[in-house]
C-alpha cells in the first residue's frame, strides 16, 4: 500500500496557513487532502514501527475517536485485510487515506496530505513510521499567528502565551529541518504563498514530486468539517493576500512591542521587519512582573470559559 501512495505532512504553528496550504495542495488531482488527523498520533504505537499490529483493530480505534468523528465520514464495516496487506501501522492509515480518497474523486490519488501543523511535535516518530513521507513547514509572521490565535476558544488567549507558543512550534519546525534535511522537509511562507501562490505551489509540486497543475492554485481541494468551519472561512477562495498585514489593525500597540521584545531577533531572521525602534532602551520592551501576573491571570481566566465553549462543539462527537 505505502507504494502506491504515501504521506505529505504540512506542520508548524497552528494559524499559519497549514489548512490553507493543505487545501491547495488538495486541488492536484493525484492528491487527496483529509481534515486534520490528530488521531495518527494519539494512535500510533510506541514500539517499533515494524511491529506487527491487527490493521483492523487500529481502523476500529480510528473510528471510535472523536477527532475522526468530525470528518463526516462514515467506514462502515469495511476493515483492511491483514492477509494482503503488511500488518504495520502505517498501513492502516495509508488503507484509510486511501479509501477516503476514493470517497472523494480522487480513487487513484498517490498522495494524502495531513495539514494538523502541531504534529511538528512528532516529526522525528512520524518518519519511523511513515520513512517515505515528506513534510512542509509553514511559516507566517509571528505577530499574524497571534492576532489570530487570542479570540480562539483553544491555545492562548493573551499575547505572552501567544508569543512563545508560536516561538515553540518555529524552533520545533526548524529543528525538524535540520535533522530531515531539504530532500524531505521543506520550509515555506505564508506570504510568499498568498503574494506569489503560482511560483510557490509549483516549487511545493516539485518538491512532494508531483507535476503543477492549475488546480492547486485555489483552496478547494477540501471538504471542511462543521467542527472547524467558523475558523477556516477563507478555504474554497483564493489565497488572499491583504491577510499578510491584518495583524497591524488587530494588535495594540502594547502588544506588538512585547511580541518583538520577546522574540527579538527571531523576526528578522525569517524575514519579518519589526517596526518598533529597535534603539530604545531594552526596558522599554520589558514586560513587569505585574503585568506579566496580570496578563497570564486574563489567560487563565479566558481559558474557562474557552473550555466551556471548545467542549459545547466537542460534544456531539464524542460517545
Amino acid at each position: 500500500m505505502s507504494d502506491s501512495i504515501r504521506p505529505v505532512f504540512v506542520v508548524g504553528c497552528q494559524r499559519s496557513g497549514s489548512t490553507l496550504l493543505g487545501s491547495m495542495l488538495g486541488g492536484h488531482s493525484k492528491i487527496i487532502c483529509a481534515p486534520e488527523s490528530h488521531f495518527i498520533v494519539d494512535l500510533m504505537p510506541s514500539l517499533d514501527p515494524r511491529h506487527p499490529v491487527d490493521l483492523a483493530e487500529v481502523i476500529d480505534k480510528v473510528d471510535q475517536h472523536w477527532r475522526f468523528r468530525l470528518w463526516e465520514y462514515d467506514l462502515g464495516s469495511e476493515r483492511p485485510d491483514s492477509a494482503s496487506l503488511e500488518p504495520v501501522y502505517a498501513n492502516a492509515i495509508h488503507w484509510l487515506m486511501k479509501r477516503y480518497g476514493a470517497a472523494h474523486d480522487r480513487a487513484d490519488a498517490k498522495i494524502w496530505v495531513d495539514h494538523q501543523p502541531g504534529h511538528v511535535r512528532f516529526v522525528w516518530r512520524l518518519k519511523q513510521h511513515f520513512p517515505e513521507a515528506k513534510f512542509i513547514h509553514i511559516v507566517r509572521d509571528g505577530r499574524a499567528v497571534a492576532a489570530s490565535l487570542m479570540p480562539l476558544d483553544w491555545g492562548p488567549n493573551e499575547i505572552l502565551s501567544a508569543t512563545r507558543f508560536w516561538m515553540r512550534r518555529v524552533v520545533q519546525g526548524y529543528a525538524a529541518g535540520a535533522y530531515l534535511g531539504p530532500n524531505d522537509l521543506m520550509h515555506v511562507r505564508f506570504e510568499d504563498l498568498v503574494s506569489d501562490p503560482e511560483a510557490t505551489m509549483a516549487q511545493i509540486s516539485q518538491f512532494v514530486g508531483v507535476d503543477f497543475e492549475s488546480g492547486m492554485l485555489t483552496s478547494s481541494g477540501l471538504k471542511l468539517p462543521k467542527f472547524t468551519h467558523n475558523h477556516h472561512k477563507l478555504v474554497g477562495s483564493n489565497p488572499a493576500k491583504d491577510r499578510t498585514d491584518a495583524w497591524r489593525n488587530k494588535l495594540t500597540q502594547r502588544e506588538i512591542e512585547i511580541f518583538e521584545g520577546i522574540t527579538c531577533d527571531l523576526l528578522p531572521i525569517l524575514g519579518y521587519e519589526p517596526i518598533c525602534d529597535r534603539l530604545l532602551a531594552n526596558d522599554w520592551f520589558a514586560v513587569s512582573t505585574q503585568e506579566e501576573v496580570r496578563r497570564i491571570a486574563l489567560n487563565q481566566f479566558k481559558k474557562i470559559g474557552n473550555k466551556f465553549s471548545f467542549w459545547q462543539r466537542q460534544r456531539p462527537y464524542a460517545k
